[in-house]
């Protein structure tokens, strides 16, 4: 009998060039959720790279209807499923606070919640899939596909970000990357001990990232091709069709591009002149590294703890009155825009907190602290490889250190401080926790990737929404197997062919 394989797709390509190498590989039977604007899809729609025995294109499915939410049935489904999924809707940046242009009704998203529920119910009813294959959702919608697999138990292989050195992981669940969670019975051999701290010396998180930050930066003339190609070909069928474009129209999205690199530059100027470069480091002090607005890593993950600048708030009642609290800046968040400044002056006004400048080193502030906090940040592995405690505030797989704390409850948060501060850290565990994601992880690095495809597709390495060559798309998945072959074997490795 045939294996049977889901996979989501969209412009990203990367499931599209998994099934490419995974044809030839396994013999299964092959469906696929397609999500796309309108230009991508037409080479979806007409291409013979892979045979799909049946594809649905998502936003076919998923229309603005003036009707009432049958909210019997979505009681039902959350409760058949176990799905909460107002808490899905409200951490999608289209739905609530993060989009620009437009403001969604609360009939509008239930609707769409509606229409989603029955379409991937039909989707796994008509594919009867043994696997979903995936890459950590961004959206709502993929997440709650996600969450319906796991449901059902259908086997979801999806593929995270490891942050060991640039490697990735497949496992089903992103909070624990399906880690055993006891390191006590783990034993290293002095040999790995010696490799693991060379790893950790020469091959930084930090360094990888910062390497794609340098080469995501778009020139001048790039932006220019990216909106030209904007203003003469794009198609503004996505804004009645695809409920990530709604309220767009190109003088709108002019408009707010142009305010967008105003603001950047008065931000950034504003960051210049009121953020500290020059750090005491010899003072008792808690960091804090803010993450990204908006991204998934907190949407998802810790749903009930978006809200950073409240976050800092109850941390900083929360400290023994002779440390302070250091707040650093995500450099990444210039793509964002950086924050409202108005943000950042309700962080500056508070006693006992520092606002440091994006640019200091945050490895000099973990190296320096006497704890790290953060909601969910990739600081809290660099914190254990340097006996430093940390507390977070959503899971994450490395949770299973002795060192690393999670609040429960926002009224234990000074105890947990406390505990945090005053228990000894055994430098073994990290240790431990590097070997099991050396063992568990695979060659494919995700941010060259991403610039592969955005040189090789994108207007300007900007522009998403445009015609894709089904020859260029062939040629692309070829010319870049050295990067596919580790990744599809990666999967391969996660089926049961019995």
């Amino acid at each position: 009998m045939k294996m049977k394989l889901l996979f989501w797709m969209n412009v990203f390509m990367l499931h599209f060039g998994i099934a490419y190498y995974l044809k030839e590989k396994v013999n299964a039977e092959f469906t696929a959720i397609i999500d796309t604007p309108n230009k991508p899809k037409q080479m979806f729609l007409n291409q013979k790279i892979v045979n799909f025995k049946k594809t649905w294109y998502f936003h076919d499915h998923i229309k603005k209807i003036d009707t009432t939410p049958d909210l019997e049935y979505l009681s039902n489904f959350e409760k058949k499923y176990n799905i909460d999924l107002w808490k899905l809707a409200i951490n999608e940046r289209h739905f609530y606070k993060f989009n620009k242009f437009y403001k969604f009704s609360t009939n509008e998203i239930l609707k769409f919640l509606e229409q989603e529920c029955k379409l991937f119910e039909q989707v796994l009813e008509e594919a009867k899939p043994d696997y979903f294959l995936t890459y950590d959702p961004p959206f709502h919608h993929q997440k709650l596909l996600m969450d319906l697999c796991k449901a059902k138990g259908i086997k979801v292989l999806c593929i995270f970000i490891s942050r060991y050195k640039d490697k990735s992981i497949i496992a089903e669940e992103g909070t624990t990357f399906d880690l055993p969670q006891n390191l006590e019975s783990m034993k290293l051999k002095e040999l790995e001990e010696n490799e693991i701290d060379e790893t950790m010396n020469n091959s930084s998180y930090n360094v990888i990232t910062k390497k794609w930050t340098n080469e995501r930066n778009t020139s001048t003339s790039n932006k220019i091709k990216a909106l030209t190609d904007y203003l003469l070909f794009s198609d503004s069928k996505n804004a009645q069709s695809n409920f990530t474009y709604y309220g767009r129209n190109k003088l709108k999205v002019i408009q707010d591009t142009i305010m967008f690199y105003m603001k950047r530059e008065w931000r950034s100027n504003y960051l210049g002149k009121n953020l500290k470069k020059n750090v005491d480091l010899n003072v008792p002090f808690v960091y804090y590294p803010l993450n990204i607005d908006a991204e998934l890593t907190i949407l998802h993950y810790a749903p009930l703890f978006t809200d950073q600048m409240e976050i800092i708030q109850h941390i900083s009642k929360s400290l023994p009155v002779d440390h302070v609290l250091y707040v650093k800046e995500h450099i990444h968040a210039v793509f964002r825009g950086w924050r409202e400044t108005n943000q950042y002056k309700k962080l500056l006004e508070i006693p006992n907190v520092v606002l440091i400048h994006p640019s200091y080193s945050s490895k000099e502030l973990i190296k320096n602290c006497k704890l790290v906090t953060t909601v969910r940040g990739t600081a809290t592995i660099d914190a254990a490889y340097q006996n430093k405690p940390s507390i977070i505030f959503g899971d994450m797989a490395h949770g299973m250190l002795p060192s690393v704390y999670k609040v429960e409850n926002l009224k234990d948060l000074p105890e947990l401080i406390k505990t945090a501060l005053n228990t000894p850290i055994n430098p073994i565990h990290i240790k431990k926790y590097l070997k099991l994601m050396k063992d568990r992880s695979f060659e494919f690095n995700w941010w060259d990737y991403e610039n592969k495809r955005n040189n090789q597709f994108y207007s300007g390495n900007i522009l998403s929404d445009v015609e894709y060559q089904e020859n260029q798309v062939k040629d692309f998945f070829q010319s870049n197997k050295e990067i596919f072959e580790p990744l599809v074997n990666a999967h391969i490795e996660k089926m049961d062919f019995n």
